[in-house]
């Protein structure tokens, strides 16, 4: 377990706002959404506050995409 590293994503509202459709479109490559129509932009941004707000408490990793996605994290 010393091995694994965690890294949360958090979004900034700009590009939740810009890129809401690739979000959904994208939604089940991590995870297995079985149903997702009331997953509206307005949810996107709710939870992904909280999410930013819970990485803050708990002093966890998280990496803030803002323009594009891309991340390089060294392994």
């Amino acid at each position: 377990m010393k091995n694994i590293k965690y890294y949360c994503l958090v979004m900034s509202n700009k590009y939740i706002t810009n890129h809401f459709s690739d979000i959904k479109k994208y939604a089940s490559i991590v995870e297995n959404r079985m149903e997702d129509e009331g997953y509206t932009i307005e949810t996107a941004l709710r939870d992904n506050a909280k999410i930013l707000e819970q990485c803050q408490i708990y002093k966890v990793n998280y990496i803030f995409i803002d323009d594009e996605y891309q991340i390089d994290i060294e392994l």
